[in-house]
């Protein structure tokens, strides 16, 4: 499903992300910092087995993080695209790291779609959900910003703005680098790959291709 969603991304996807970023840059969001240090805990969220994220495993681990949701129809696809070419580029390093894609819209979310949508990017990549007051928590922690607008008030239907970056933070709980989602996939990967390596993540000295 991921890569067929890719491949039919157009020019007005890229323009849709676009317009999503300028949305965005009025909203008074805090803009994430390289070196700013942050709660990167997800207390009360869970992954799509219903498990909390035990945070003492990870404390040798870096946290890739992105947040998004399962209809979004453009941003998130390329940003996890980007993600899963940076495990793969990293090779056995990829070890050190925790994909995470937390879900900013727990309403229609469900555990068994948010399963289904990061399996088909990367098996590896850790989905997480919970109620919208934990979901805004943990958001406000790594200064990402969404909002539910709605599109139609007779059908309910609606869409979630949200900040679109990547944010790779160290096992000291640092903002290392936080990349815009809006650059293309391959973009993505390797600045990924350049932060994580930059910060010292590398355990058998592999070199991206």
């Amino acid at each position: 499903m991921g890569v067929a969603l890719i491949v039919s991304l157009t020019v007005s996807g890229a323009l849709a992300a676009w317009m999503l970023i300028q949305t965005l840059s009025g909203s008074g969001a805090s803009v994430p910092r390289a070196g700013e240090q942050i709660d990167a805990s997800f207390t009360g969220l869970r992954d799509t087995s219903g498990a909390a994220v035990d945070e003492r495993a990870l404390a040798s681990r870096y946290r890739l993080v992105t947040f998004g949701f399962t209809a979004c129809p453009s941003v998130c696809p390329l940003t996890l695209m980007g993600v899963h070419q940076a495990l793969e580029q990293l090779g056995p390093d990829a070890a050190r790291i925790l994909p995470v894609f937390v879900s900013v819209d727990p309403e229609r979310d469900t555990p068994r779609s948010l399963s289904a949508y990061v399996n088909a990017f990367d098996a590896r990549i850790v989905a997480l959900t919970g109620s919208l007051q934990a979901v805004e928590r943990v958001a406000r922690q790594y200064r990402v910003f969404f909002d539910k607008r709605t599109l139609d008030a007779n059908s309910g239907s609606y869409a979630v703005e949200h900040s679109a970056f990547v944010l790779l933070v160290d096992p000291q709980q640092r903002i290392c680098v936080a990349i815009p989602s809006t650059d293309p996939p391959a973009q993505i990967a390797a600045r990924i790959v350049r932060a994580i390596r930059a910060s010292g993540a590398v355990l058998n000295g592999n070199t991206a291709t």
